[in-house]
């Protein structure tokens, strides 16, 4: 485990170095500053709004810093022959990838704390004072959003082990959209027949449901969030990015670095 937690210390410190993540997240903290300004350009439902930039900023901008982050987590190693100072050191490949997967989670927690932060702080502002958070599902958003980055980080660095870091990227971003988009493209394929049908549960149950852990609406609606409901939700992301961590170890282990 001691090994595993100094390789996730490095992967935070690295992203730290990198700029790309405090960059995306100066400008995610702009926006969610801004929405106040934006939202007192219209009339009536501020507050519905506000939280509405104020957490597709977040979802969007923590999307990307896992996506890029994690696109370069293992094939930069590789390029830079970095990666083989490290496996040459008793440190085996599953090691080393689980180390740097929970780095880049731990990076995505801090950045999303920060935007909560500043999220929470406009919306007290707005409201004068703390109500939002017996009003709201503000602690149950900011759980599945963050199940929700570990499930794009792992599929981000499931990508990294056997391509190129433009190609992890590249195809993390499409599962991502796909991935909003499934439930829709399930009910579609479905009423096509039973051989679209069929191929659209498989892809139904490959690609991942990302919807499922979306609560933005709930949010902006104040609406009460059963706990079986978010509780399958946060369940489904954290045993589907457990599954594609695993796939990734798999690969990666059984990978030519010559």
């Amino acid at each position: 485990m001691s090994k595993i937690a100094a390789i996730a210390s490095v992967t935070i410190r690295e992203a730290i170095r990198q700029k790309l993540a405090v960059n995306l997240l100066v400008f995610a903290v702009g926006i969610l500053a801004a929405s106040i300004t934006i939202s007192s350009l219209t009339f009536g439902e501020q507050y519905r709004i506000i939280a509405d930039i104020g957490l597709s900023a977040m979802e969007i901008f923590g999307t990307l810093i896992a996506v890029f982050l994690g696109a370069g987590l293992i094939a930069r190693d590789v390029e830079r022959r970095s990666l083989y100072t490290v496996i040459a050191k008793p440190v085996s490949r599953a090691r080393y990838l689980l180390g740097r997967y929970l780095g880049l989670v731990a990076t995505l927690l801090l950045n999303l704390a920060a935007m909560a932060l500043v999220f929470a702080l406009v919306l007290a502002i707005y409201t004068r004072g703390l109500g939002f958070l017996r009003d709201t599902p503000f602690l149950a958003v900011l759980l599945s959003m963050a199940v929700r980055f570990a499930v794009v980080s792992a599929l981000a660095t499931l990508f990294s082990c056997f391509s190129t870091a433009t190609l992890a990227a590249i195809f993390s971003l499409a599962l991502v959209v796909a991935g909003h988009l499934s439930s829709d493209l399930l009910r579609y394929w479905s009423a096509q027949g039973k051989g679209a049908g069929a191929l659209g549960t498989a892809a139904f149950l490959l690609v991942p449901n990302l919807e499922a852990l979306n609560l933005k609406e709930a949010m902006v609606y104040k609406d009460r969030i059963p706990l079986s409901f978010a509780a399958t939700g946060v369940a489904y992301g954290l045993l589907y990015a457990a599954a594609v961590i695993a796939l990734a170890i798999a690969v990666f282990s059984r990978r030519d670095l010559r």
